[in-house]
């Protein structure tokens, strides 16, 4: 009975540490085991405009970023960088590697292997998808407008044909043109060349809906003949109508038909306008001149509907081929420790719906499972991998090696004021951190135009406020049981320097005292603390990153 009782504890005891071995091991995709594999990382920065976003190839890219600079960064504090790298740098449109920026990215993670840093390789920028592709659905188009009320005039005469141009008080105010100002052509020449020209716009004239019909204007002129017109853009060929005016020396109306004339319909979007008052001279008097839909009415708008959705969401091939980019990638990476170089799937997805992104990482982490089972792969949630998203995220589950990364730039009109590439680039408006972030009294002061571009970030922010955000990610990481990473954060040169400090600061201890691993954006350029030579421009950011 002894002799059983031991062989059955035995058995027993055997089973339970078989159960105890399964539990530290998981299954993937291709059906291996898979071991949770530690990647070590806290503070890090971004190495933008290398690989990514830049145009500079050759000795200048070899030399934007060096193993000096790498040995630099180790030295600061810094344990890890986040590489951005995009199709067109790394590979042909028809997929072929292209051996000097592949070069480039292994030379760099092996600089960061010998000064003990980490590597995240992020796929930052696709021929299909781009971040930064702008909003879909209704936008207004605005035909300019010239009335010379203000005395400014655009217009300018061509080279030969003796004819001047220039704002003048209205020679006949009437109610048929009350204006006080009007722009003067007065032609002395028996040229035939055109005569006065506008350029600096881009309108889309044509026949098809979302495109302007008509030029209209006030016109006075001094004999009744034929007034013609040309419109250029580039790779168009010039279109040419005219307008006999039927008045002599009293305003009226008129409208130019861009589409039915003899040269052919408009159709596409032009940049330059000319008019020539007649072949001999003449004088003509011009005023409220816009671009149209119709012959009638004051409309100098149109409406369109703009699809801006990247290529990557809207076709399959598009999306077979993101898959294979990432497997040609990982091939060429696969041989790197799996604790040193981790890959980020895609830079802050735009899908028009969360289950778009989650379906098509959810394939990709399947197809890089087969080969790569324990490589530690980064992925955020759907638009601009943002804290308000972060719940609509979904992973495979049991897969330990995975990296969730946020990117925190709340409130964007802070982090982002003034930057030339927004629609905030011109607003003039006292901005605050911690505090509300508009005072109502300036508010009140704004167009309101720039109350619209203000309103979705109107409020109170502190650190409490940052924090409450933040925790987005933070539960979504903790429903998974998984790490969590920063990936970018930073604030843009233009943004007020004490409240930047103060932001900057309360983010920063945010995440150290949640144990969240953080990459700055960025190392060079508008929101860095180095120059493009690498030396230090502001030690008191860098500080507040390393220390």
């Amino acid at each position: 009975m002894k002799k059983r009782l031991i062989i059955y504890l035995v058995s027993l005891f055997a089973c339970l540490i078989a159960s105890c071995s399964e539990k530290e091991e998981t299954v993937n995709g291709g059906g291996e085991p898979q071991s949770y594999i530690p990647f070590a990382i806290s503070k890090g920065v971004n190495i933008s405009n290398w690989l990514s976003q830049s145009d500079v190839r050759g000795e200048e890219r070899k030399n934007y970023f060096t193993e000096a600079e790498v040995q630099q960064l180790a030295g600061f504090g810094f344990d890890h960088i986040r590489l951005p790298a995009d199709e067109e740098q790394l590979f042909t449109e028809d997929g072929q590697k292209i051996p000097e920026a592949f070069e480039l990215l292994h030379n760099a993670i092996k600089w960061c292997e010998k000064a003990n840093m980490k590597v995240i390789v992020d796929m930052h920028i696709l021929r299909s998808h781009y971040f930064n592709a702008g909003s879909s659905g209704a936008t207004v188009i605005d035909g300019f407008i010239d009335n010379f009320e203000n005395g400014e005039n655009a217009w300018y005469p061509f080279d030969g044909t003796q004819l001047t141009v220039d704002v003048v008080n209205n020679p006949d105010v009437c109610p048929a043109n009350p204006s006080a100002k009007v722009l003067r052509m007065n032609k002395t020449s028996n040229t035939n060349w055109m005569a006065g020209g506008k350029g600096g716009f881009q309108l889309p004239i044509g026949p098809d809906e979302g495109q302007f019909k008509y030029l209209r204007m006030k016109i006075r002129k001094n004999m009744k003949s034929t007034i013609t017109l040309t419109l250029e853009g580039e790779g168009l060929d010039a279109v040419y109508t005219g307008y006999t005016n039927n008045k002599v020396n009293e305003w009226e109306d008129i409208a130019f038909d861009l589409i039915n004339i003899q040269s052919g319909s408009a159709n596409g979007n032009y940049t330059k306008l000319a008019i020539r008052p007649d072949d001999g001279p003449a004088e003509m008097y011009i005023d409220d001149v816009f671009f149209s839909d119709s012959k009638e009415g004051s409309n100098s708008q149109i409406t369109i509907e703009v699809d801006n959705t990247p290529l990557l969401w809207k076709n399959k091939d598009a999306q077979y081929k993101y898959l294979d980019l990432w497997k040609s990638l990982a091939d060429e990476l696969k041989d790197y420790p799996n604790d040193l170089v981790a890959y980020e799937l895609l830079n802050e997805p735009v899908a028009p719906y969360s289950s778009q992104w989650n379906s098509l990482s959810a394939q990709l982490i399947r197809e890089l499972r087969l080969t790569e089972p324990e490589r530690k792969l980064v992925i955020g949630s759907n638009k601009w991998q943002g804290v308000n998203t972060f719940g609509e995220l979904t992973v495979p589950a049991n897969d330990p090696n995975i990296i969730l990364s946020f990117h925190f730039y709340n409130p964007h009109l802070f982090t982002h004021y003034k930057a030339e590439w927004t629609d905030m680039k011109n607003l003039n408006v006292a901005i605050h951190y911690p505090g509300e972030l508009i005072a109502q009294e300036d508010y009140a002061q704004l167009s309101d135009d720039d109350k619209k571009i203000v309103d979705p970030y109107m409020g109170t922010y502190d650190k409490a406020v940052l924090e409450s955000l933040v925790r987005k990610a933070m539960n979504q990481a903790g429903k998974y049981g998984l790490q969590l990473h920063c990936g970018e954060f930073g604030c843009y040169n233009k943004t007020p320097r004490a409240d930047k400090i103060d932001w900057l600061q309360d983010v920063i201890s945010i995440f150290r005292d949640n144990n969240i691993a953080y990459s700055y954006w960025e190392y060079k350029a508008g929101f860095g603390f180095c120059n493009s030579k690498g030396e230090v421009t502001d030690q008191e950011v860098l500080n507040l990153l390393t220390k």
